[in-house]
């Protein structure tokens, strides 16, 4: 009976770990881990920046998720190099939508990713995807060389307007 079960969790294991996702990255579809896609080894780290720290923050803004495809941030959304930001989003509209940070070709390829994958939610150092009248926060640190580019990139919304760029002071 030991060497069936032994067998039995031999070959179940490695259907798990598929099922489970590669490298622990937190993607959820529908509760389960993907796999890998295409994202560096180390998440947190960008060409605009790297997740922050709660005790290195400099500044919070407020974002509002809309249903008209467009970001709403309060304060007005003025960044310098070496700024820490507590993005507290908010889903103020009926769909669900992401709020992603990123360089425009990190903002791309997470799209295109997207597009294979539309059902994926993100809970991830640079990217969350917010369920209607639901609240997250996300804490960033700008410290890259790149221009940051701020999108929601569920299929068709960055198409519609849902992507603002903007250059560090």
């Amino acid at each position: 009976m030991k060497k069936m079960n032994s067998i039995l969790i031999a070959t179940l294991f490695p259907i798990a770990v598929i099922a489970g996702g590669g490298h622990g990255d937190s993607h959820g579809m529908r509760g389960m881990k993907a796999e890998s896609h295409g994202h560096a080894e180390d998440a947190h780290k960008s060409g605009v920046g790297q997740a922050g720290m709660e005790s290195e923050v400099s500044k919070t803004i407020a974002v509002g998720l809309l249903d008209t495809m467009r970001f709403e941030f309060s304060p007005a959304l003025v960044l310098k190099s070496g700024d820490v930001v507590k993005f507290v989003v908010t889903n103020k509209g009926s769909i669900k939508h992401e709020f992603s940070i990123g360089s425009e070709s990190e903002q791309i390829k997470h799209r295109k990713m997207m597009r294979s994958m539309p059902t994926m939610t993100h809970q991830d150092a640079n990217t969350v995807t917010v369920e209607p009248g639901q609240s997250m926060s996300l804490l960033w640190k700008f410290d890259g060389d790149e221009a940051p580019v701020f999108a929601c990139n569920i299929p068709g919304h960055a198409e519609a307007g849902m992507v603002k760029r903007i250059q560090l002071m």
